[in-house]
């Protein structure tokens, strides 16, 4: 009652040309759908393996002059053929992940796809059928200068006075991770940027990026260069 199940997280490179890990594991000592309204009938356990960075971009569009109206949102999933070609090898990496010997005492067989789900097309097929969203969705309000863009760094909506966003949808690119914590960070500069307060000093931490074709064991040490969201 304690735990909610997931138990254990993880980044990967789906191959060596990622500069980032582009996909997410969450493990769970549980089999059962994502929004829990079913469950294998027996012991099992799984992995909800996604996409990261999606190149797939949706939309949001007014509906009617009523603010009150619900907007039109078009998430346009798999959009993309690198979408498809992340789940394939999240699939597979998957497999191999769990075919490791430290899980022999507990691995049975595959659920789901399925061990004779194989090729890519027999891959996108499951996809296609099962892959859900955990709705963490932003950018529709870009923070930028350029003619995409809706705010400026303060928050504040290009062309309107007294007007300001503050929120995920004002991330330019796709934070790789669950968005809360970003979120509460771009929140924090905002109301520093609002209240007139002068920002945190640059961080100076280290942190990593894998020179694409780089083998993962092999990580190239680099330093942040800067922390403040500027005007």
């Amino acid at each position: 009652g304690a735990s909610n199940q997931f138990e254990a997280a993880g980044f990967i490179r789906s191959d060596d040309n990622e500069a980032w890990p582009n996909l997410q594991y969450h493990f769970l000592p549980i089999a059962i759908s994502y929004n829990g309204k079913s469950a294998v009938q027996g012991h099992g356990f799984q992995a909800h393996v996604g996409s990261m960075r999606s190149q797939s971009k949706g939309r949001v569009r007014l509906t009617s002059l009523d603010p009150k109206a619900a907007p039109s949102i078009f998430f346009n999933y798999m959009a993309e053929e690198r979408d498809w070609e992340e789940f394939r090898a999240a699939i597979r990496l998957t497999r191999e992940i769990i075919a490791q010997p430290a899980l022999d005492p507990y691995r049975g067989r595959e659920l789901a796809p399925g061990a004779q789900a194989q090729t890519d097309a027999e891959l996108d097929e499951y996809v296609r059928n099962h892959a859900e969203t955990a709705y963490h969705p932003c950018g529709s309000c870009r923070m930028g200068s350029d003619e995409t863009s809706v705010v400026d760094g303060a928050g504040r909506v290009h062309g309107l006075d007294n007007l300001r966003v503050v929120d995920a949808s004002l991330f330019p690119v796709i934070p790789t991770g669950n968005l809360n914590a970003p979120t509460i960070m771009l929140a924090e500069k905002m109301a520093d940027k609002i209240r007139g307060r002068a920002p945190l000093p640059p961080s100076d931490a280290d942190y990593f990026v894998i020179e694409p074709g780089t083998p993962a064991k092999k990580p190239a040490k680099r330093k942040i260069d800067s922390a403040p969201i500027n005007d």
